[in-house]
C-alpha cells in the first residue's frame, strides 16, 4: 500500500508540475542595484578559487610525488588519505591565489 501510495505521488509530480509553472519567455538583465556588492565579491572569489583548483590540484599531485621520490615526506599507504591531503593543500594554494587576487582589487579600488 505504501509503494502504492508513493509512485501515485511521484506520478502525479511528475506529470502536473508542467502544468503548473509559467515560463518566463523574455529575458531581463540584471540591474546594478539587483545585487549588494559583497555578494559579487564573493561570486568572483569562488570563481577564482574553483578555477585555480584545476591547475593547483594537479601541479600538488606532481609536487607531492616527486617530494615523495626523493624522501622529504614520508609516503602515506591508503590513496585516498593521499589524495584527500593533496586536496587539502591545493584547496590551500587556491585559497591563497582567491585572497591575494580579493586584496589586489581592494586595494586598487582605494587608490
Amino acid at each position: 500500500m505504501f509503494k502504492k501510495a508513493i509512485a501515485i505521488l511521484l506520478l502525479f509530480t511528475l506529470t502536473l508540475s508542467p502544468l503548473f509553472s509559467a515560463a518566463e519567455l523574455s529575458y531581463k538583465p540584471y540591474g546594478e542595484e539587483e545585487f549588494p556588492i559583497w555578494t559579487m565579491k564573493m561570486r568572483r572569489a569562488e570563481s577564482i578559487f574553483f578555477g585555480s583548483l584545476v591547475l593547483t590540484l594537479p601541479l600538488t599531485s606532481l609536487v607531492w610525488s616527486l617530494c615523495e621520490n626523493v624522501g622529504l615526506i614520508q609516503p602515506i599507504t591508503k590513496p585516498m588519505d593521499k589524495f584527500l591531503c593533496q586536496l587539502g593543500v591545493a584547496s590551500g594554494l587556491s585559497l591563497c591565489i582567491s585572497a591575494a587576487d580579493w586584496i589586489i582589487g581592494e586595494v586598487s579600488s582605494d587608490s
